[in-house]
C-alpha cells in the first residue's frame, strides 16, 4: 500500500530501505576527522625540529626529544582516551597531565617551541573536561614563563607583558574550547537524533507494511461480500426454489434453473476479476454501469417476483473511471441482496443520478423496513453489509445513507465525487419486468 521511500541521499544520512545495514557509526566525532591525527602529528614534529634549530646543545636534544614523546603518548595511548566516548575520566585526566608535564620543560629549555600549543590547548580540550582543560592550557602557558624567570631572571616588566599575552590566549583558548565542546556535544546529539529516526523509520516501515496487509484484507473482505457471496446466496435462493419446483411447475423450475446457471457463471467471472485484481467483466467499460445496473434489478425480479424499476436522471458523463462504476455497482448489489434478504418487497426502485460534480444510485424498496439505529453488525464478524457501504464511500470521498423505518421500506443512498464535465445525456426509465415508472 505503501512504498518505502528513502528519506535521505546515499552519502549515509538516513539512506536506504528498511533491513539495510547501515554503514557503522563514529564512536566519536573525531574518528571521523583522520587528518587531525597528522596535524597533531606535524605540529608536534615541527616543533621538535625547531628546538633543534633554535636551541644549543643538549638543552635542544632534550626539548626535541619531549616534543617527540608527547607525539609518541598521542599516538601510543592519548588518541584512545580522545576517541573513546566514556573512558575513564582518570585515564584522561592522566594523558592530559602527561602532555603538560612533557611540554613545560621543552619550552623552557627553547622557548620558541613554546608553538606547539597550537595543537595541545584543542587536544587538551578534546580529552577532558572544560575546566580541567584550561588548567592544563593555564599550566603549559604560565608554567615555562615563571620557571623560566626564577631559573633566568629577567626585567619584571618583560615577565609582566608576557603573563598579559599568555592570559589573553588562555581565555581565548578557554572560549575556543568551549566550543569546541559545544560542537562535540551537538555532533553527539545529532548522532543520536539520526539512530532514532533510523529506527523510527524502520518502526514505521514495518507499521506501513501491516497496514497495508490489513487495509488489502478488508478491501478483499467488502469485495467477497458484495459480489462472491451475494452470488452465492443468489444460488442457494434459486436451487431451494428449484427443488420447491420440481414436481409442482417444471416450467418455473428450468426457468429458474437457467438462471442459477447464469448467477454460477457470472460469480466465476467475478471470482476471476478478483483473482487478477481488476474490476469485474464489463463494470470498468464506457456506459457498462447502466446495463450491470439494469442486469442486477432484473435478476432481483426474476428471482423473488418483486416489481424491480431502473431509471437513470441527469446528463450521462463522456467518462466514468472504473473505480467509480465498481462502487457505484457494488453498492447497488449489496442493497438488493438486503432486499432479497430481509424486506420481503413488493416493489423495488434503482435509480442512478449524475449530478454536477457527482454521481449517486439509490436503491428504495416498499418492504419491512427496519430501525437503523438499532442494527448492529452480526458478532460473527460478517457484517460486511451496510457498515461496509459507508466504509466504501468514505474511502472514496463520498457518502452513503440508509432511511428506514419498520413498516415503510428502505432508501439506501451512495453518492461519490464527480470529476468529470459531460454532455447533457438522455435519461429514462428502463422497467425490469415491466413495471411502470
Amino acid at each position: 500500500m505503501h512504498d518505502d521511500v528513502p528519506v535521505e541521499d546515499r552519502e549515509g544520512r538516513l539512506s536506504g530501505m528498511a533491513g539495510e545495514k547501515r554503514a557503522p557509526r563514529p564512536a566519536n566525532a573525531w574518528s571521523a576527522v583522520p587528518l587531525w591525527d597528522a596535524y597533531v602529528v606535524t605540529v608536534l614534529g615541527l616543533m621538535a625540529g625547531l628546538a633543534l634549530l633554535a636551541g644549543e646543545g643538549w638543552r635542544a636534544w632534550t626539548a626535541a626529544g619531549l616534543l617527540a614523546a608527547v607525539a609518541a603518548g598521542y599516538l601510543a595511548g592519548g588518541r584512545r582516551a580522545l576517541m573513546s566516548e566514556g573512558s575513564a575520566p582518570r585515564s584522561s585526566l592522566l594523558w592530559t597531565a602527561g602532555y603538560a608535564a612533557l611540554f613545560v620543560p621543552a619550552a623552557v629549555l627553547v622557548p620558541p617551541a613554546a608553538s606547539a600549543l597550537f595543537a595541545l590547548a584543542p587536544l587538551a580540550y578534546m580529552t577532558v573536561p572544560p575546566r580541567w582543560a584550561g588548567s592544563a592550557v593555564g599550566v603549559m602557558l604560565f608554567g615555562p614563563a615563571l620557571i623560566g624567570q626564577a631559573l633566568d631572571p629577567g626585567p619584571v616588566r618583560d615577565l609582566a607583558a608576557l603573563l598579559l599575552v599568555n592570559t589573553a590566549i588562555l581565555l581565548f583558548s578557554m572560549w575556543f574550547g568551549g566550543w569546541i565542546n559545544r560542537i562535540i556535544g551537538q555532533s553527539a546529539e545529532r548522532a543520536a537524533l539520526i539512530e532514532e529516526l533510523e529506527a523510527g523509520r524502520e518502526q514505521i516501515a514495518a507499521l506501513s507494511a501491516r497496514t497495508g496487509a490489513q487495509a488489502e484484507r478488508e478491501r478483499m473482505a467488502r469485495e467477497i461480500h458484495d459480489t462472491l457471496a451475494q452470488g452465492f446466496t443468489s444460488v442457494v435462493t434459486l436451487a431451494q426454489a428449484v427443488e420447491s419446483e420440481l414436481e409442482t411447475d417444471p416450467e418455473a423450475a428450468r426457468r429458474h434453473l437457467a438462471l442459477l446457471l447464469e448467477t454460477g457463471r457470472e460469480n466465476l467471472a467475478e471470482a476471476r476479476a478478483l483473482v487478477a485484481g481488476a474490476p469485474a467483466a464489463g463494470s470498468a467499460a464506457a456506459g457498462a454501469l447502466e446495463e450491470a445496473l439494469r442486469r442486477a434489478a432484473d435478476r432481483l425480479a426474476a428471482e423473488t417476483g418483486a416489481e424491480a424499476v431502473f431509471e437513470t436522471r441527469g446528463g450521462v458523463p463522456d467518462r466514468l473511471s472504473p473505480d467509480t462504476q465498481v462502487d457505484l455497482l457494488r453498492a447497488v448489489q449489496e442493497s438488493l441482496a438486503n432486499v432479497r434478504r430481509h424486506a420481503a418487497a413488493g416493489a423495488v426502485r434503482v435509480v442512478l443520478e449524475y449530478g454536477a460534480d457527482t454521481v449517486g444510485v439509490a436503491v428504495q424498496d416498499d418492504g419491512r423496513g427496519f430501525d437503523p439505529d438499532r442494527t448492529a453488525a452480526p458478532a460473527d464478524g460478517s457484517g460486511y453489509g451496510l457498515l461496509g457501504l459507508g466504509r466504501r464511500a468514505e474511502a472514496a470521498g463520498g457518502r452513503c445513507t440508509v432511511q428506514s423505518s419498520p413498516g415503510a421500506g428502505t432508501t439506501v443512498v451512495f453518492r461519490l465525487p464527480l470529476d468529470r464535465t459531460g454532455p447533457p445525456g438522455r435519461t429514462g426509465t428502463d422497467h425490469a419486468n415491466g413495471a411502470p415508472a
